[in-house]
Parts: structure tokens; C-alpha cells; sequence
């Protein structure tokens, strides 16, 4: 039987103004079949948009408010319900920390304009995985699971540990607050991490995502890069295949969860469905710090973990920008983090997970390598 063959649509838009991203939203929603096929009158409906952290919609670190008012108000127009949940890691994980989340972002607003609910219920379930995944049973945000659909709402960024965030990744958020940490605990290799991943969105199954590439981010996200005009809104009935699509426009490779969704089938055939004009690559500067993994590829398991341990990037903190908030040894899942006047590191406890990063708000960590990392990797360039 021939694969069925998956439709990735695309359109360009290059400022966040409501009436453009509104257009542009139909626009992409018509090329998708519509919500018809896939949202239905009285259905709740969770919007899951990117807020990994409280900021200004301008720093493009989370999902632009304009696109989860286009496809809020879409949903509506279809006589359902839709609601905006995330569950951000670290302090912001409880109800007074998603509060500021929401408003910050500029959900809250979102909300008040279009009566809308914003959910703050971190109620947990627990949900099987397949065999394929390295933790068989994980908690997930209730209100997400039990919803009658998921529209996935992520943004364009590269990422500091996984290489790219954007629609699969997205759906880590869908575990509350503080357990992300402990999945990053007990999952530190790349592979297991991206096998994870893929095996949260066959879970939960998106009915469609729409992806937030206006502006996105370059360099050391997903918290702490710059933004980068891509200029463009992109949907899919398929997280994997959008991913993949997305990586060969921006220019990122090697990244562990699209290799995974290939293994295993769930990438493309595709049809791109545009707006009849060119479509450029705009290539994004990845992480500078990301991992070369030839030690895990090339040497046996006893001896690749210890020596990959040790030319791991390491987070450091910068004294002139960190305001002593704590923040980073509350989100520190492997509590390798003590405050001695500016936060102190013990690299043996360190797991590379950069949860420190991701949550500063100050932008107050850096990722380096060490020495022998820098000899060693230099050396090639």
C-alpha cells in the first residue's frame, strides 16, 4: 500500500499585526483542509503554545501572542472551546509563577480580550508509553491529556542541549512544571531524550500544529539566543514531517529527534502547499557550545560515557549579570548548584542538562566547553 502523503503548509507573514496574522492564519488553516477536518462544535480544545519562561513577546523566546489569538478565535468561529495551557519548569511551575507566565507573554491579555480560559489546574496523570520509549509511564499535565483536541503552537528556535526546538519538542511542556527536570535526570543521552520526545507526541496526538517562525531564534536557545527573522507561518496535521521541513530551511542538522521519527517511519512523504513564490532557506546559527557525538558513535559504552562526560559543555555563571534570584538552583534537577556570592558548580553532579540556562532570566549563564573540549574541537576548524 503507498505511504499516505502528508501536507506541510506554509505562508509568508513578516510582522506580528493582528490583521496580518489573521489573514495569514486562514490562509494557512484553508491549506491544511480546515478546522472542519479535525475541530468539531463544543469540542474543548487545549492551545499549547511555547512559554517556556515569563518574557516580552519581542524577545521571541515564546510563542507570539497574535497567531493564539488568530487560532483561538478560529476555534471559536467553529463553535469550540479553546483554552491556553502550558506548565513552564523551574519557580514559574507553580499557580503565582504561571500567573506571571501568562502575563508576561501575553496570554493574559489574549484571554481578557476574547474571553478565554487560561488554565492554572497542574493536576497530574499518568500515561503509559510504548516499549520504544526509555521511560515506560510519565505524568502529563491532566487538562492536556483529557482535552477533546491539541492544536500545537511552537516557535522557530535553536536549542542549547537538543539542537532545535520547534513542533515535537514543544510537547515537553505537556509534563508539569518541576517533573521535566526529573525526566531530564533520568534521561541524559541524546537518543533516549529524543526517543522520549517522539513517543510524547504519538501520546498525545495534535490534531494539527502551526507553527510560530515570524521571528524565531538563533544561537543559544531557547532562552537565551537572538531573534532572527524568518518570516513565516508554517502548519502540519504532522509534527514530525513539519519539524523535518523546518530543520532543512533553517539549516540545522543533527538533531537526535528527527532522526528518531525517521527511524521509525514518521516523517514525510509531503506535499508543500505555498503561496506560489520562492521559498529561501534562511539559514540560523545554531548553539555554539552543541555537541559533537562521535565519542558515542565510535567507542564502546564503557569508555564513550566518561570521556563524553567530559568534554561536556558546562553552564557558567556570569557575576556582572546574575542577580542572585536563585532561580537556577531551584531547576537544577541533579541539585549540583550551591549560591557562594554568585551560583558555584560540582561538575560531578552536573548532568548537562542546561535547565539553568534555559530558566535564567537574566540571561546570566553561559554554555562552555572545557578544555580539552576546546582543544579538541578547535583543532578542527
Amino acid at each position: 500500500m503507498a505511504e499516505k502523503i502528508k501536507e506541510v503548509a506554509i505562508t509568508a507573514c513578516d510582522d506580528y499585526r493582528q490583521e496580518k496574522v489573521d489573514a495569514a492564519v486562514s490562509r494557512i488553516l484553508e491549506r491544511v483542509g480546515g478546522l472542519e477536518s479535525c475541530i468539531r462544535p463544543g469540542m474543548r480544545v487545549a492551545l499549547k503554545p511555547n512559554l517556556v519562561m515569563g518574557k516580552d513577546p519581542a524577545a521571541a523566546v515564546t510563542t507570539h501572542p497574535a497567531l493564539v489569538e488568530s487560532v483561538a478565535k478560529a476555534v471559536m468561529n467553529m463553535g469550540a472551546v479553546p483554552f491556553v495551557v502550558d506548565s513552564p519548569g523551574g519557580p514559574s511551575a507553580n499557580a503565582a509563577g504561571l500567573r506571571m507566565v501568562y502575563k508576561k507573554t501575553g496570554m493574559t491579555a489574549v484571554a481578557e480580550r476574547l474571553g478565554i480560559e487560561l488554565c492554572h489546574d497542574t493536576t497530574e496523570v499518568e500515561v503509559a508509553l510504548t516499549e520504544q520509549s526509555p521511560i515506560r509511564k510519565v505524568a502529563l499535565l491532566k487538562v492536556i491529556h483529557e482535552a477533546d483536541a491539541i492544536i500545537n503552537l511552537p516557535k522557530v528556535k535553536t536549542h542549547a542541549q537538543t539542537g532545535y526546538t520547534g513542533a515535537v519538542k514543544n510537547l515537553y511542556g505537556a509534563i508539569p512544571g518541576m517533573r521535566k527536570a526529573e525526566y531530564h535526570f533520568r534521561v541524559q543521552e541524546r537518543k533516549p531524550f529524543g526517543q522520549l520526545l517522539v513517543e510524547l507526541n504519538l501520546a498525545l496526538r495534535p490534531v494539527l500544529t502551526i507553527m510560530d517562525g515570524i521571528i524565531g531564534m538563533e544561537g543559544d536557545g531557547p532562552t537565551a539566543g537572538e531573534p532572527k527573522a524568518f518570516g513565516y507561518l508554517l502548519a502540519s496535521r504532522c509534527p514530525f514531517t513539519l519539524d523535518n521541513y523546518v530543520l532543512s530551511l533553517i539549516r540545522i542538522d543533527d538533531i537526535e529527534m528527527d532522526r528518531v521519527a525517521q527511524a521509525r517511519g514518521l516523517v514525510g512523504p509531503f506535499r508543500l502547499v505555498d503561496d506560489g513564490k520562492e521559498i529561501r532557506p534562511v539559514p540560523f546559527r545554531p548553539a555554539v557550545h552543541r555537541r559533537v557525538n562521535f565519542v558515542e558513535n565510535y567507542l564502546p559504552a564503557f569508555l564513550a560515557r566518561p570521556i563524553s562526560r567530559s568534554l561536556r559543555p558546562l553552564p557558567a555563571f556570569l557575576p556582572q549579570k546574575c542577580v542572585r534570584c536563585r532561580i537556577c538552583l531551584q531547576s537544577c534537577p541533579a541539585d549540583a548548584l550551591t549560591m557562594e556570592g554568585i551560583p558555584q558548580l560540582d561538575k560531578e553532579k552536573c548532568i548537562g542538562c542546561l535547565c539553568c540556562q534555559e530558566m535564567c532570566p537574566e540571561r546570566a549563564v553561559e554554555v562552555r566547553r572545557s578544555g580539552i573540549g576546546r582543544f579538541l574541537f578547535d583543532s578542527f576548524h
